[in-house]
Parts: structure tokens; C-alpha cells; sequence
């Protein structure tokens, strides 16, 4: 094989010579293009205004002819009318000329040789410019009394016209590219050494991709501006060639993190189906066995669900449902979220309220989800035992909701890049709990929405942190809530006889029908969305649930033929799928869905909406009642979480002149 380097690539010379010479050609084509447009134009408004004046001229000439030949017309003399019309000789751009009497008839007429024949009567007057030619004929009036007509027919000279005029625009066009020409050369001057060095650069640039060139500037006007426009582009290109090459090497990391933590809760996982699966395992270690399924999947959706959140806080589609919570209930709930892994560690919570209950009108959910984010990092970048502090402070245009730590802190000029997506300060890397590094940039877009701020302090690394949320002031309610009414206990209600489960993936659909099932519940399953509708069409099922990409039909398809059933007008549809965002739920709903909830699916929830669906229609013709079995879990979607009250919060301290 030949080893011969390759020849460099023939530049391509530029079609039409050099800039400088096109810059010329261009410049006088310019001008003499202009000189003959306006030339043209100049010219063609003369010949206007000179057609306008000959037949002016005309009407004027027939006036006084008018008023000459009144007294022939009026005592019928026909010499001294011929005599008048003759006098027309010394005109050369009248023709023909004629007199008419009042009943249209030739009295007397003059014509120069050659000349068509002139009309035989005249009953009306009128003008008429044709080509060269002007035609007119006006009354011959005597004392308010019409006596006649007179009639002129001329011609003006429309090419002598214009070859005069032509005569001076050459010369004018001579001149004007003459002017043109030494123009252009003084301004290839400023204008193509300019440009020839953005060229020179343009092309070193795509042959050695080297994006730290710059042109010359040789002048601060307009071409200046464009080659500091063209440095800038240049500037710009290499910033986001860096960004570029910072966020595929961010998207990597945040791809092998995001495998790394997706794989973490698979390893338990399978633990546990493996000991399920043993033959003589008790009943303790089933138990256990099964709340580590359940611990590990919840940490799953936690985990999609803040991607998700995080998404759609970048796109603007994230609507708070603000109502009026008091803040220890907020605050209970972020403690909550956040307490197995302070337990696990062995830390020491605090936390220090204002003396007086506080009523925020927030979405609480966010807040306290913003809250638990905090606590959860704190307990995360903090070795064993250490110390966390949560306080709020009523200050006098916001409340500050700090969570404070020992842990491992950070560099003060590393905080402005934590509350970007996927970020993670290098020490915490080392930490066993891992983590997407999308928390603080979820915090800060959640607080953003209600209007506030958050900010981070550390006195650098191994010194702690302390993160703090500021919300407005007018956050605070004007009023009280009260308090939410105790449950009172439901009737046992009348469950449907009959659920369709469909689901292409047989292990999520048969497992929900042994739940189901297990519940009193008589269930059919199926795996596509024709044996889904084959199925409903023999067993007409009380309810539905139906996976949305199924193979062959979809779950859309299948609700809508359902839907057009005369019985499927009253069956609940309830929509499983992993795409949660609003346009999807949209859909289901235009569909026919009742309701649309995403993978993992929580199975209390549909067995709460199965039993409120019962109640609502326990007055009809249901099925049997559903067995309440031991075991079963049939608490109500919204029973609330029971929280702790004001004086059972772990270490709580007042704030000291709270």
C-alpha cells in the first residue's frame, strides 16, 4: 500500500475574479443602472408634460380661431372663414383644420397635403392624444349662443424630443461612471482589505479548525463593526465549542451516574425475589423481604419523578396548586420524607420554629418536597452522627427556612454551579448514597415558582453548609386555617364483579390480577388490545385497565371503542402508562379515560379508585361485595398522613425572640 501523503485540496477560485474586481463591476453596474432608471424615468414624465402642452398649445390655437371666425359663422361668409382657417399655414405642427355650422355641416376647412380627409359633420366637442397626434374640436360660442364647431388636428415632434434629450443623457451617464470609478477605488481600499483578511482567517479556520483566529480591524465604521462582529461570532464559537464539549462530557457522567442509581435498587431487589423463591424462609425474613421490594421501588419513583419535575420546570409546565397549610404540617411532612436516612446515619435533628403558628398560602407539596431535597442532602454529605438544624425565621420582608449541617461544605466559588442540572461537588462523589445531582436544581425551580430565592453558604470543605429558602412575606395567609374534620369511617361499599387488566407485559398485568383478585375481585386479563376488547365484548367488565402501548390497537383505541359501547358508557377506565406529562394525560382524557396514572403504578391507589368508583354506583346493579380480607389495604386515597404535633417534632427548639 502506497504511503504517499495526499495532495491539499485545490482551493476553488472564486466565480467572477477577485472581490475587488466584482466590487467594481458591481459599483458602476450600480450606477449606470441608476442613471438610465432615472433617465428613463425623467424622460418619460417630459414626453408627459410635452404631450400635455401641445394639446394645451392646440386648445388655445382653437379658441382664438373660435373667436375669429364667430362673425363669418354668424353672417354666413365663407370667404373670410377660409381666410382664417388658412392663416393656420404658419403653425407647422397644425395639420388640418375645419369649421363647422351649428348643424354639424363642413362650412370651411384647411388641410396640408397629404392629410386624411377631414370628418363630414362635427356635433359634439372632444379631445384625443394618440402616438404623435392630437385631435380636438370645441363650440364657437357668440353671446351665450353656440354658432358652430371648430375643428384642429396637430402633431408633435415626440422623436426630436427625445433625441436631444438622449444626446445630454449619455454625456451625463459618461460622467457619472467616470465619478463611480474613482469612487469604488478609493472604497475597495477600506472595504476588500478588510475582507481579505476575514477570508484568510475563515480559511485557516476550516482547515485547521482553529477558532482562536481574529481578523484585522483596520477602521472604526461600519466595516469595523463587522469585523468585530466576525471576531465575536468567532469568540462565540469557541465559547460554545467549550460548552459543547463540557456538556457531552456532563451528559456522560450524568448517563453512567443515572445507570449507576437505577442499578443500585436492582440489586436488593433481586435479593429479595431470590430468598422469596427458598423454600423454608419464616415469615420475619418474607416480611423483610418485601419491604425491601417496596423500599428500592419507591426509590425508583422517587428518583424518575424528579426528573420529571425537574423537566418540566425547564419547559414551563409545572403549575403549583397553592392552598393555605400551616408550616409545621409542611414541615412535618419534609421530616418525614427525610427521616430514614437521618435515622440510618445516626444524626441529630433540630429544629427551631417561630413561637406563633404560622399559615403559609403555598403548594405544600412543593415546599415541603424543596424541604426534604435540603435535609436529605444534608443527611447525605454528612458523616455519622452528625448534626442538622432546620429553622425558620420570620423576618421582616421573608421567611427563611435554613437547613444547617457539619458535614463535608463545599468552596464558596463552587456554589453558583450547584443549582445547575446534574451538578455534584467533587467530594461528594466519594459518598456511598450517589445521587443524579438534580436536587438543588429542582429546589431552586420549585422556590422560583412561589416567588422566592435559595442561597448556600460554606466556610469550605469539611466546614458544613448551610442552604437557606427566602419566600415573600406575602406568602403568610391573613387568616387561620382550620383544622381539617376527623374521618369518619365509610360504609362498606359494593365493589365491581369484574376488572379488565390488559398489559402487554404479562408479569405487571398478572401480578396486579393476583392482587386484585386476592381483594375479592374477578378478574380477566389480557395482553393486547384485541383480546382486550374480544374479552370486554363477552364479560362487559366493571371497570378497566389498560396499558396505552399495547402491540396492534393502543390503550387510546381500545377506551374509544369501549366508549362507543351502549354498556361502556358507564365502566371505569382507568390509563397505565410510563409517560406522565400533560399532553399525555390530555389525550387519555380526549380518549375516554376516567383516569391516567404512570408506571410503577401504586396498587392501593387502584383499589381505592375501584371502591370509590363502587360507592358512587352502589345504588345499580353491582356484583358481589368485595371480601375484606386480612390484609387487604383498603385506607382511602385521601386519608391524610397523620403528622406530629406542635411538641412531638424531634429536638425542637424556639427560635430565641421569635
Amino acid at each position: 500500500m502506497s504511503t504517499r501523503p495526499e495532495k491539499a485540496p485545490r482551493r476553488p477560485q472564486a466565480r467572477g475574479g477577485s472581490v475587488r474586481a466584482r466590487l467594481m463591476r458591481l459599483v458602476l453596474l450600480t450606477t449606470g443602472i441608476a442613471v438610465w432608471v432615472a433617465g428613463l424615468a425623467m424622460l418619460t414624465y417630459d414626453l408627459s408634460v410635452y404631450r400635455g402642452s401641445w394639446a394645451s398649445d392646440l386648445s388655445t390655437e382653437a379658441a382664438i380661431l373660435a373667436l375669429s371666425t364667430a362673425p363669418a359663422l354668424e353672417f354666413d361668409d365663407h370667404t373670410v372663414a377660409a381666410r382664417n382657417l388658412s392663416a393656420l399655414q404658419a403653425r407647422p405642427g397644425v395639420l388640418a383644420a375645419a369649421l363647422y355650422s351649428v348643424s354639424g355641416a363642413l362650412y370651411a376647412s384647411y388641410a396640408r397635403d397629404g392629410e386624411p380627409p377631414l370628418p363630414a359633420t362635427m356635433h359634439t366637442a372632444f379631445r384625443r392624444v394618440a402616438g404623435e397626434r392630437v385631435e380636438l374640436a370645441q363650440p364657437v360660442r357668440r353671446a351665450g349662443e353656440t354658432l358652430g364647431y371648430i375643428y384642429l388636428r396637430g402633431r408633435y415632434d415626440v422623436w426630436g424630443r427625445v433625441r436631444a434629450y438622449l444626446g445630454i443623457f449619455v454625456l451625463v451617464t459618461m460622467l457619472s461612471l467616470a465619478v463611480a470609478f474613482l469612487f469604488a477605488s478609493n472604497l475597495q481600499i477600506g472595504i476588500t482589505e478588510p475582507l481579505d483578511s476575514m477570508a484568510q482567517v475563515a480559511r485557516e479556520m476550516v482547515e485547521r479548525r482553529d477558532y482562536s483566529l481574529r481578523a484585522r480591524k483596520s477602521s472604526d465604521d461600519e466595516i469595523g463593526v463587522v469585523v468585530d462582529a466576525f471576531n465575536n461570532m468567532l469568540e462565540e464559537i469557541e465559547s460554545r465549542s467549550r460548552d459543547l464539549r463540557e456538556a457531552d462530557r456532563r451528559k456522560d457522567e450524568f448517563l453512567a451516574t443515572l445507570a449507576h442509581e437505577l442499578r443500585n435498587p436492582l440489586a436488593p431487589i433481586r435479593h429479595a425475589v431470590k430468598l422469596l423463591e427458598l423454600d423454608g424462609i419464616d415469615e420475619t425474613q418474607r416480611t423483610w423481604a418485601r419491604e425491601v421490594i417496596s423500599r428500592q421501588v419507591q426509590r425508583m419513583a422517587l428518583l424518575l419523578d424528579d426528573l420529571l419535575d425537574v423537566s418540566r420546570i425547564t419547559r414551563g409546565r409545572l403549575a403549583l396548586k397553592t392552598e393555605r397549610t400551616n408550616l409545621e404540617t409542611l414541615i412535618g411532612a419534609a421530616v418525614e420524607t427525610a427521616r430514614p436516612l437521618i435515622d440510618s446515619k445516626r444524626h441529630r435533628l433540630t429544629i427551631r420554629l417561630p413561637s406563633e403558628p404560622l399559615v403559609l398560602d403555598v403548594d405544600p407539596l412543593r415546599i415541603s418536597q424543596s424541604l426534604s431535597n435540603l435535609l436529605t442532602n444534608a443527611a447525605k454529605y454528612t458523616d455519622p452522627q452528625g448534626e442538622i438544624v432546620l429553622s425558620v425565621e420570620l423576618l421582616p420582608e421573608q421567611i427563611a427556612l435554613s437547613v444547617t449541617d457539619n458535614g463535608i461544605g463545599f468552596e464558596p466559588e463552587g456554589f453558583p454551579g450547584m443549582f445547575t442540572m446534574f451538578a455534584q461537588a467533587d467530594s461528594a462523589l466519594e459518598r456511598a448514597e450517589g445521587g443524579l445531582g438534580i436536587g438543588l436544581a429542582l429546589v431552586k425551580g420549585l422556590i422560583e415558582l412561589h416567588g422566592g430565592t435559595v442561597s448556600g453558604t460554606s466556610a469550605g470543605v469539611r466546614q458544613g453548609s448551610r442552604f437557606v429558602i427566602h419566600l415573600p412575606r406575602s406568602l403568610i395567609a391573613a387568616e387561620e386555617i382550620r383544622a381539617a374534620p376527623e374521618p369518619t369511617p365509610s360504609h362498606v361499599a359494593r365493589a365491581p364483579a369484574c376488572v379488565l387488566v390488559a398489559d402487554d407485559n404479562r408479569d405487571a398485568a398478572d401480578s396486579m390480577a393476583m392482587i386484585l383478585e386476592m381483594s375479592g375481585y374477578a378478574v380477566q386479563v389480557a395482553h393486547t388490545g384485541q383480546q382486550a376488547l374480544e374479552i370486554a365484548s363477552k364479560v362487559r367488565p366493571q371497570a378497566m385497565i389498560l396499558d396505552i402501548g399495547m402491540p396492534g390497537i393502543t390503550g387510546y383505541e381500545v377506551a374509544r371503542q369501549i366508549r362507543r359501547q351502549p354498556w361502556g358508557n358507564s365502566t371505569l377506565l382507568i390509563a397505565v402508562t410510563g409517560w406522565g406529562q400533560s399532553e399525555d394525560k390530555e389525550r387519555a382524557r380526549a380518549a375516554g379515560f376516567d383516569e391516567h396514572m404512570t408506571k410503577p403504578v401504586d396498587i392501593t391507589r387502584i383499589e381505592n379508585l375501584l371502591r370509590e368508583f363502587a360507592e358512587r354506583v352502589s345504588g345499580g346493579s353491582l356484583g358481589a361485595v368485595a371480601s375484606q380480607q386480612p390484609g387487604a389495604n383498603h385506607m382511602p386515597v385521601d386519608t391524610p398522613v397523620e403528622m406530629r404535633g406542635r411538641d412531638q417534632l424531634d429536638g425542637r427548639e424556639r427560635a430565641p425572640g421569635s
